[in-house]
């Protein structure tokens, strides 16, 4: 079976998107996909898969197939927020991210230490100001993935954050070049509706859509058969 490409879901939570995608994705499994990739045999992949969430409150999964952790999403959302990149904070909650670090000692892909330290300045900050001089602004990005021509376990999934003002409601896109659907996915995603709910607390605006856009959304088939364990 070949890979999928270019396939919208629409929902209210976190919750139906992540069935919707499993489904997908399991379903190609099923059908006998089967890709290697550096991190494991991969069993099902849509390309530009793009995931719109009516509302971003509900960033949260509680669905059967895959409850999230709230301990370690807190613990994470905790790290981000802090803007302190190194690892040793990350472990106070999980090993998981030692695998990631190419120095031991930092992590680069703490999402926070990308937007408020990496850059040399506060992107949150930037992004804030953007929206608030101009409501109809279209540069109120956050970027976190550079240009990088080295090699590295800890390149960013994550391109960017754009934000919207319309209709006095506050609408965010994300954009990852890859998005593994089992580890990746509803951590994301808990992670940046968080965010854009802060945001529109911060400026004092209703809440529009959550969109993410994954360039491979992939499933590994050690997920799947973690699954079929159940």
């Amino acid at each position: 079976m070949e890979t999928m490409a270019n396939m919208l879901f629409e929902g209210k939570t976190a919750d139906e998107a992540f069935e919707y995608w499993y489904s997908v994705l399991s379903e190609m499994a099923s059908e006998g996909f089967a890709a290697e990739s550096r991190d494991g045999e991969v069993v099902g992949e849509v390309i530009n898969a793009i995931t719109v969430i009516e509302d971003p409150t509900r960033g949260v999964m509680l669905n059967d197939i895959r409850k999230m952790p709230m301990r370690y999403a807190i613990g994470e959302l905790a790290w981000y927020l802090s803007g302190n990149n190194s690892l040793s904070e990350i472990q106070k909650y999980t090993a998981a991210w030692d695998r990631m670090s190419d120095d031991g000692v930092t992590v680069n892909s703490n999402y926070g230490w990308c937007i408020k330290e990496k850059y040399g300045f506060d992107q949150w900050e930037y992004v804030k100001d953007k929206l608030m001089s101009d409501s109809e602004t279209r540069q109120a990005v956050i970027h976190i993935k550079e240009p990088y021509e080295g090699v590295s376990k800890d390149v960013n999934c994550t391109v960017c954050l754009q934000f919207f003002i319309r209709d006095d409601k506050l609408f965010m896109t994300t954009y990852m070049r890859s998005n593994d659907l089992w580890m990746g996915f509803p951590y994301d995603v808990f992670q940046f509706t968080f965010m854009q709910v802060l945001l529109s607390m911060e400026l004092g605006l209703g809440l529009g859509t959550y969109t993410h856009v994954s360039g491979s959304l992939h499933l590994y088939k050690r997920n799947l058969k973690q699954q079929e364990k159940k």
